[in-house]
């Protein structure tokens, strides 16, 4: 299935699904977007993902996009998200890794990389991939038209959403969701949204966790085989290396359980608690399904597992 769509698509899923969340979303209409501005941004953001990062690459930006849909539109409250919100998150969803150079932002602070000397060293990739992202807006033209009040709120809600996947500051977003539903959730306030808007991507972000058993499998293997490339090169410069990125020490079901069990279960088991329904207990069900079999082939190596 996957390789029909794949041949579908041409490889290019960020591109056509970019394109349909629009449609989907009357977004076209709403803005009266130009369709040869909005061809030109998705270009642009496929040409600025790196295609040899074996997980942070265009279609993982295209898979969260898609699993953002999913969850904005499951929520019984979609209608009272403004058409402002739903553009920007889409367009942050589609982005929110673009330029990411296939290694943490540890690496990058020991290599002293110029992305560092830029941006610092907290949230360092969300910057870069949130000033790359309002750049690419802004060169295609997608939003020029629109009064510079409404690209204002568009670009700075764009970046707040990147900067909500820095998983340094997870616990961060967590706690205000939490605290959220304590006092209770009011649709009509614009900073209650907000707050949803950021956990919907943060569980986007994850969302290979949340997929079923053949397609969770795969992401687990690319993002390993991410962290494993960069471990080697901590190697040839003489850094120590965690065990999660030394593939002769990493136990890959271990390390997946681990992240499930810490940080995707928790996650998503409090987005299903804000929206209770059919759909989000079917979510959390296929993470408790992922994790049962990645226990079972705990000691199997991660190239035989299927």
């Amino acid at each position: 299935r996957k390789q029909w769509y794949q041949r579908r698509v041409r490889g290019r899923c960020l591109f056509y699904i970019g394109f349909q969340l629009l449609i989907k979303h009357d977004l076209f209409e709403e803005f009266n977007l130009d369709v040869m501005s909005v061809l030109k941004f998705l270009n642009l953001l496929e040409q600025h993902y790196e295609p040899e990062n074996p997980f942070h690459n265009a279609t993982h930006a295209a898979d969260v996009a898609q699993a953002l849909h999913c969850l904005l539109s499951n929520l019984r409250s979609i209608d009272s998200f403004k058409p402002k919100e739903l553009l920007a998150s889409i367009l942050a969803a589609l982005a929110h890794d673009v330029n990411h150079p296939g290694v943490n932002q540890n690496f990058l602070i020991k290599t002293a990389s110029h992305l560092m000397k830029i941006n610092g060293n907290t949230s360092l990739l969300e910057q870069h991939h949130s000033k790359v992202a309002k750049s690419l807006i802004k060169e295609s033209g997608i939003i020029s038209h629109l009064p510079l009040s409404d690209q204002d709120d568009i670009l700075r809600l764009v970046e707040d959403l990147i900067m909500a996947t820095d998983m340094a500051q997870h616990q961060k977003y967590v706690n205000n969701m939490k605290a959220l539903m304590v006092t209770g959730y009011d649709p009509q306030n614009s900073e209650h949204r907000r707050v949803v808007l950021r956990l919907a991507m943060k569980c986007s972000d994850l969302c290979n966790t949340a997929r079923p058993w053949s397609t969770c499998v795969q992401w687990g293997k690319l993002v390993l085989e991410e962290f494993w490339r960069q471990g080697d090169e901590e190697k040839k410069m003489m850094f120590d290396v965690t065990n999660m990125f030394d593939r002769d020490q990493c136990v890959p079901s271990k390390a997946l359980t681990g992240f499930i069990d810490y940080i995707a279960e928790p996650l998503f088991t409090l987005w299903a608690d804000f929206c209770d329904t059919s759909f989000t207990r079917d979510i959390c069900r296929l993470i408790d399904n992922n994790r049962s079999h990645w226990e079972e082939v705990i000691t199997l190596p991660v190239a035989s597992v299927v």
